[in-house]
């Protein structure tokens, strides 16, 4: 693996490669759904915030050790980890673009449809990175990690975890090209989170980094969380496909 690329650690690189993914996807999207400007850019910007302040408060708070002043330095952010950055980016982005759009189905669809490429470029920093790596395997797709990754240990052969969640990621870019946009209109934030939130879980018995994790019985808080979005999406979209679709496809009801 390359944590660095030359001084510069390869994972911010491919953080920032995110966050900028995420605007520029945002933009397009926004213009095939006609929506306002103003939608697209306070999305991008959720999700950056998200990934940077939102995901540095989540992480410290499930570590105990939030403190509001270490959030004013810049060297806080390059120390220590993040956790919940999808999370966090979820909680702003769905209220403000529910405020700010007319076209408040399409708004929520940018919010999920924008997200797995950035996710993949995420994932592939924490690939270079050595974080969020799995547990040791001797199966053949077993990757090791040099001296120098950080919190993976070094030539041990381990889950490529990373990998797995990019593989959710495409199964989830696959299934949005498979619907059929008009007549899951609104929904594709539930996909998303039905998909991802049980393919997180199951990826998650496969992590290795336990130390930073906060067990709630046998499941991670990340397991928890996802697989509650994920059941509450399974329901609702089964509710959707009965009783609500058709009166959002006719106008008759609108979120």
């Amino acid at each position: 693996m390359y944590p660095r690329i030359g001084p510069v650690p390869t994972y911010s690189i491919l953080y920032i490669l995110s966050i900028f993914s995420h605007f520029l996807i945002c933009y397009f999207i926004a213009r095939r759904l006609r929506l306002r400007r103003r939608v697209w850019i306070v999305a991008g910007i959720c999700y950056m915030e998200g990934m940077t302040v939102g995901a540095k408060i989540l992480y410290d708070i499930q570590n105990t050790q939030f403190d509001f002043r270490t959030l004013l330095s810049i060297r806080h952010y390059m120390q220590g980890g993040v956790w919940g950055g999808m999370l966090a980016y979820f909680i702003l982005a769905v209220p403000l673009v529910l405020i700010l759009a007319k076209k408040r189905c399409e708004a929520l669809d940018l919010v999920a449809i924008s997200i797995p490429v950035p996710w993949i470029f995420t994932k592939i920093g924490c690939l270079f990175n050595g974080c969020c790596y799995g547990k040791a395997c001797s199966m053949p797709w077993a990757i090791t990690f040099p001296e120098g990754a950080r919190g993976a240990p070094a030539g041990v052969p381990l889950h490529p975890t990373q990998i797995y969640e990019v593989l959710v990621v495409i199964c989830i870019i696959v299934v949005f090209k498979k619907l059929k946009y008009e007549k899951w209109r609104g929904s594709m934030i539930l996909w998303f989170l039905a998909l991802y939130g049980t393919g997180r879980a199951v990826t998650e018995f496969f992590r290795g980094d336990f130390d930073h994790h906060l067990f709630i019985g046998p499941l991670t808080l990340s397991q928890l969380i996802c697989l509650l979005a994920a059941g509450v999406s399974i329901i609702i979209l089964f509710l959707w496909r009965y009783f609500v679709r058709d009166d959002i496809l006719d106008g008759s009801m609108t979120i």
